[in-house]
Parts: structure tokens; C-alpha cells; sequence
């Protein structure tokens, strides 16, 4: 536009010329002609460049992606987990808050419930006729199933190495303590390392099948389940993609009644198991070996279990598991204390047998119900038989509900069976009503 302006003004200058000097009109004229012929240039370049498309504009180098600044948390390796900052180790924090009830309609002896069996313990129900067995009406509530946990993942060149400490406040306590504070012990549950195939540290015995436990309100569940949580180093080698086979040595603790001396270990417990898994459900085959001993004798022992669940469609889930062995004491919850008899002569050895099935329906995402049925019986040398204090058969029965009545709440409502039978046929039964509240915490 600024060479058309000087143009024109150029044009301007020519007329004046020309009015004013008319002796030098055909030198005028034909500069005239020159400046319009170049004024049509000027147009014409304009035109064309008004015509063509604009240039774009240089492109931006890319950006380096921006550095995580080492005290900013990040989303962990674990299921909910953070990276704690400046490390390459994830952290866990898990755990809930716990109300338990029990409402025993009638036989609960009231002295025992602060000493760690408030649960179930069919095995040690007071008998029918005793004053304890005729007690009516006894309520309890506790908190003390309350849990806090912490694992671990941290990469490293060998893979990732972990870690979990998990605690509870449910171990034994005096009875003053309902009658002011309701204080409770703080109770290590699991503790322990993994490395590759290696756990070392106190978690649950190799001989347990954690997939085949019944889903119960009672916090012990039914006495055909392995409830031992111990130290041991286990080894675990994966056979294909769904199995594998876990080997362990554990810390030895056999315990035997009778009256003569103090019973001690020497060798620790072996475990075995195989388990395979897929979408409907599992299997789980495992073996026990232990050694009972006192000054003068010893006796080994070895147990046997088989587990599974199957799922039977989109809401139905069954469990079931059989254990049994000679001996096979603390590793079934109701052969606790009748596993092995001092006899002074030697070790005679209890043999036990015990089952269970449970079935679990779902009504709703948040609404599901459990029927449990399990037995156990004893047998032994006419010896053991006749101590006709103790038991020979017991019966459990349960059947409840649970509802998540909110993302992290759930309540459990439970009606519990149970009875045993002594070798003198003497029953005690028990009639229990047991309910939870849990919070989860996150």
C-alpha cells in the first residue's frame, strides 16, 4: 500500500506539471503513461498477495515431559497403595473397626469369655447339666477383633521384595478390664517377608486353606478350620499358569494332657500343600507331619486335608473341607486340647476326623446369606475311650446374613448351633445369637 500512495502522489505532481507547463506537455504525457503502467503492476502484486493462503507459523519445539517432583505421592504397585516419596517402595495401610456381639441363650460359663474363647469353642462348651450349662441369657460385646495392617512392595534387582505386620486386640485379658476400660492386648497376627518364592515370618500355616473357610459372623468360625498363625520359611513353586505346590517348616508347639511330665519340641512341624485355582473355583490337597514329645518318649503324627469351592453360577458358592489324622491336635480347632495323652508308659495319640460345608447365596450386591453345616469325631485305644470327660462327636450349625448397608460399613446378624458330645453321653449345647458391626477404612 505504500508503493501505491507514493504513486499516486507521483500523479498528483505530473498534473500540476501540466497545468503549469504546457511547453513540456508531450514529455509529461508520456510520463504519465509510465506511472499508470506501473501503478497496474503494483494491483496486480497485490492482488496476488491478497489471494495466497497465509504462512503458518513456526512450529513449537515439543515440551520435555515435566519431572514428578520427589515429595509428590503417586499411585503404589499394591491394590491402593502409595509410593512413598523419594523411594521405590509402595505402602499399604489397611485395617477396620470391629463391634462383635454374642447373645448366648443358654450354657456359657461367664469366667472364660475374657480369656481369648468369647467365640464359638463348641469343643469346650459347659455340659448341659453342669451350673454353667444351665445359665440363661448372657450377652457380651467386645471390639477387640479391631485390625490395623501395613505391607509393603519394593522393587529391587532380585524382584519385588515385601513385607506385612498386621495386629489385632484379641489376645487373653484379665475379666477387671470389661469392668472399667474394656482395654485389650494388642495381639501380632501376621508378621513376615516375601522374596521371590521365599516367605520367612509368622502368617498362616502352609496346612491352611483360607479359600475353603466359612464366611461366618462368629470370628472363629466352625472347629474343622486351621487356626494357627505361626512363624516358618516356606517355599512356594509354581507348577503352570493356575498351581502350585508350597512346602514350609514351622515353629513346633504339640501340646499333650495327662500326668506326667513337661512336654517339649525338638523338630519343627513339616507342611505341604497343592492348590489349583480358575474361574470355578479352587482346589486344595495338604499333609501335616509333627512329633509329640516328653524326657522319655516320642510320637510323630500326620494329618491329611482336602479343600475347594465351586461357584454354581453368577450368586451361589459352595466351601467344603475334610481334615483328619492321628494326632493332628492344635491343626483342627476342635482337637485343640485332645490330640495326645501322657500315659506314663508312653504317647497315645487322639484320631480325629472333621468336616464341614458351607453354602453362600447372594440376594444382591449388597445383601448375602450363609448356611454352614460342619462335624467332627474322635476315636482312640480303649484307653483314651475312656476318659468319658471328654468328647466324641460335635455338631455345628449356622446360618446368617450380611448387608453393606454403606461403601466401607457392613452388619452381620447370625443365629449359631452347636453340640457336643462326651464319651460318657453327655451333651452341652449351645444357642447363640452373634452380630457385627464393621468400618473398613478405606
Amino acid at each position: 500500500m505504500t508503493n501505491v500512495k507514493t504513486i499516486v502522489l507521483a500523479m498528483s505532481a505530473v498534473g500540476m506539471i501540466t497545468a503549469t507547463a504546457p511547453v513540456f506537455a508531450g514529455e509529461v504525457e508520456e510520463l504519465r503513461a509510465a506511472v499508470q503502467k506501473l501503478l497496474a503492476r503494483v494491483e496486480q502484486l497485490e492482488a496476488q498477495k491478497a489471494a495466497a493462503p497465509a504462512a503458518a507459523p513456526a512450529a513449537a519445539p515439543a515440551a520435555a515431559p515435566a519431572a514428578i517432583p520427589a515429595n509428590v505421592v503417586t499411585t503404589g504397585d499394591l491394590p491402593n497403595s502409595i509410593k512413598v516419596p523419594g523411594t521405590n517402595t509402595s505402602l499399604r495401610v489397611y485395617g477396620y473397626v470391629q463391634t462383635d456381639g454374642t447373645y448366648d441363650m443358654r450354657g456359657k460359663n461367664s469366667d472364660t469369655k475374657d480369656s481369648g474363647d468369647w467365640s464359638s469353642m463348641i469343643s469346650s462348651q459347659p455340659l448341659n447339666k453342669s451350673a454353667d450349662g444351665q445359665r440363661k441369657g448372657q450377652l457380651y460385646m467386645t471390639a477387640r477383633t479391631s485390625r490395623l495392617g501395613i505391607e509393603t512392595s519394593t522393587a529391587s534387582d532380585i524382584g519385588p521384595i515385601g513385607t506385612k505386620i498386621e495386629a489385632d486386640f484379641n489376645a487373653p485379658n484379665d475379666h477387671a478390664g470389661e469392668l472399667l476400660t474394656n482395654s485389650q492386648l494388642f495381639r501380632l497376627r501376621h508378621a513376615y517377608g516375601t522374596v521371590g518364592r521365599f516367605l520367612v515370618g509368622q502368617t498362616w500355616s502352609n496346612f491352611s486353606d483360607m479359600d475353603s473357610f466359612v464366611d461366618s459372623v462368629d470370628y472363629n468360625g466352625v472347629g474343622t478350620q486351621t487356626f494357627v498363625r505361626q512363624p516358618q520359611v516356606r517355599y512356594t513353586q509354581p507348577i503352570n499358569a493356575s498351581s502350585s505346590l508350597a512346602v514350609a517348616v514351622e515353629n513346633p508347639a504339640s501340646y499333650s494332657s495327662g500326668n506326667t511330665s513337661t512336654n517339649f519340641d525338638r523338630t519343627p512341624d513339616v507342611t505341604a500343600r497343592f492348590t489349583t485355582k480358575g474361574n470355578w473355583g479352587h482346589v486344595s490337597a495338604s499333609t501335616i507331619y509333627q512329633q509329640y514329645r516328653n524326657e522319655q518318649h516320642t510320637k510323630s503324627a500326620l494329618g491329611l486335608g482336602v479343600g475347594g469351592s465351586l461357584k454354581l453360577g453368577a450368586n451361589d458358592t459352595i466351601v467344603a473341607q475334610v481334615k483328619g489324622g492321628n494326632g493332628i491336635g492344635r491343626y483342627m480347632l476342635n482337637s485343640l486340647v485332645q490330640s495326645a495323652y501322657e500315659n506314663g508308659t508312653g504317647i497315645d495319640l487322639w484320631k480325629t476326623v472333621g468336616g464341614h460345608v458351607g453354602l453362600t447365596h447372594v440376594w444382591a450386591p449388597t445383601v448375602r446369606s450363609n448356611v454352614i453345616y460342619a462335624y467332627t469325631r474322635f476315636s482312640g485305644n480303649a484307653a483314651l475311650e475312656a476318659q468319658t470327660d471328654v468328647n466324641q462327636k460335635i455338631n455345628e450349625a449356622m446360618i446368617n446374613t450380611f448387608w453393606t448397608v454403606a461403601k466401607n460399613a457392613e452388619v452381620g446378624l447370625e443365629y449359631a448351633y452347636g453340640q457336643r458330645t462326651t464319651f460318657a453321653h453327655d451333651k452341652g449345647t449351645q444357642n447363640r445369637i452373634n452380630a457385627t458391626f464393621r468400618y473398613n477404612l478405606f
